[in-house]
């Protein structure tokens, strides 16, 4: 079967390898779409990053690895012990192994196990590859009215409803989101159907134009105006009851902080690269609240509930692209700020 193998950084190679063998509660995809993310592109033009050039110490995996974990398929066989899912069915894989054993995956916060390893950086197998298995609990069955392309979306998806969470806001009230890539506009998305105000900032003109056309209210862009009065403007000098950093620039993250109302959250969900300086005064006398996001744990149900109620459409921010076409039009269209979101078409059914 093709696959995407990483080798290392800048080093991300359209290979045959052998196909996967289903195992004891495992179930074996023929992988369908599979989303580029930002951690992607950092482990591509940086990496090693999450994978591993020693043996993870769960999965034993280590780089050359297969890429991809934003993904949907459709089961092709399912292994012993296995009766809830049947070939043919479609679903999204959450990205995740854990040890199912320790205090953070007994108490439902999973994706805290200290021996947490992720598909498409350090398991057997990614979703850039036309076959690929997964454990059970990683499968979750979509429903007939979701198409494989949206099946690919529910991971970032389900990172900005946590995102979203986080920011512990009502209906009514006003979030900034610094970042209007993929995870920031999901976020616009879960908010926005909750009955929050968003207003958005990014450089970038191309995805100002995006974001405007997918209905945000005020779209910002940083580099032509100070950003953090432009917020207390429109927020009669309050500042935004929660502010999301989905930029990863120390920029954006400051901005965040600054733009924040007194007593408001501070939500950072993008990678950074390099470090921030923080003035601790600023925390103090703004008693503002700072927190992340560690991936989507327990998000897909309620994701997958709300995107078959019309709750995150793709029209105007996604685009499928060949899996020929991976490194060109894919990881450096994106590095060149070039596109929103770009799914890859592993089955050749665009």
């Amino acid at each position: 079967m093709r696959a995407a193998v990483f080798h290392g950084r800048q080093d991300l190679r359209l290979e045959d390898v052998p196909e996967p063998r289903v195992g004891p509660g495992e179930v074996k995809l023929r992988v369908l779409y599979n989303g580029i993310c930002g951690s992607d592109l950092h482990e591509y033009y940086d990496g090693p990053i999450t994978t591993r050039d020693t043996p993870h110490p769960l999965t034993g995996v280590k780089n050359p690895v297969i890429l991809g974990h934003e993904l949907s398929g459709e089961v092709v066989e399912v292994g012993d012990g296995i009766k809830d899912l049947n070939s043919g069915d479609r679903v999204a894989v959450e990205p995740v192994e854990t040890c199912g054993q320790c205090l953070f995956c007994i108490s439902g916060q999973y994706n805290h196990c200290g021996l947490l390893a992720f598909h498409g950086y350090n398991r057997d197998g990614g979703g850039l590859a036309q076959f690929t298995t997964v454990r059970r609990p990683m499968a979750h069955k979509l429903p007939r009215g979701l198409s494989a392309m949206q099946g690919a979306l529910i991971e970032p998806m389900a990172v900005a409803w946590r995102t979203a969470d986080r920011c512990k806001v009502q209906s009514g009230q006003t979030v900034v989101v610094h970042g209007g890539g993929p995870i920031g506009i999901g976020v616009f998305f879960t908010l926005r159907n909750r009955g929050v105000r968003v207003l958005m900032t990014d450089p970038t003109p191309a995805r100002r134009a995006v974001l405007t056309k997918l209905g945000v209210e005020v779209v910002l862009d940083p580099t032509a105006r100070d950003i953090v009065t432009a917020i207390k403007d429109l927020t009669r000098g309050r500042g935004a009851a929660a502010s999301v950093d989905a930029a990863g620039v120390p920029a954006a993250f400051q901005a965040a902080l600054a733009g924040t109302a007194v007593d408001g959250n501070v939500v950072v969900v993008a990678i950074h690269t390099r470090p921030i300086t923080i003035d601790p005064m600023q925390i103090l006398m703004s008693e503002a609240r700072i927190t992340g996001v560690a991936l989507s744990c327990n998000a897909f149900p309620s994701v997958i509930e709300r995107m078959s109620g019309g709750a995150y459409p793709t029209q105007g921010w996604v685009e499928t692209i060949p899996f020929d076409k991976l490194i060109s039009d894919g990881f450096e269209r994106l590095h060149r700020q070039e596109g929103t979101k770009i799914l890859v078409d592993v089955a050749g059914s665009a």
